[in-house]
């Protein structure tokens, strides 16, 4: 699990927890990489919500995702993981989103989104799906 490569993108890391402090996937009770980073075993790299605190929060400019990136090759990605992939195909976004997104990101003090239409994902892929097709 713990290649080279994974090794050299630790080496800034110095477990001060800032990343841990800011992670919403933490503050809802569950244990993301910033629980990795931390020194605890009971993690998942999948747990993210790709809100970028963490990153933003590092002091030493540790690049996180690429953790992520790289603990996810080891581990088993969740049941329900393709269930969300196929979400972010039909929506642009794993799981169901509404405006009530926004409300949740004030509480957690982060600034409001901008939703995607569902349509736009849509065109987006058909115009993929006809370069894919030679179209």
């Amino acid at each position: 699990m713990t290649g080279g490569g994974l090794n050299a993108l630790l080496e800034g890391c110095t477990q001060c927890g800032l990343c841990r402090e800011v992670c919403i996937v933490e503050r809802l009770g569950a244990h993301s990489i910033t629980s990795f980073l931390c020194g605890e075993e009971d993690y998942s790299s999948w747990l993210c919500s790709s809100c970028w605190r963490c990153q933003e929060a590092c002091p030493q400019g540790v690049d996180i995702h690429a953790i992520m990136m790289e603990m996810r090759r080891d581990e088993e990605a969740p049941a329900g993981h393709e269930a969300n992939l196929v979400s972010v195909l039909r929506s642009g976004y794993a799981l169901a989103m509404s405006e009530e997104i926004n409300e949740t990101r004030r509480i957690h003090g982060l600034e409001p989104v901008e939703l995607v239409p569902a349509e736009w994902v849509h065109a987006l892929l058909r115009g993929q799906e006809g370069r894919e097709k030679g179209a």
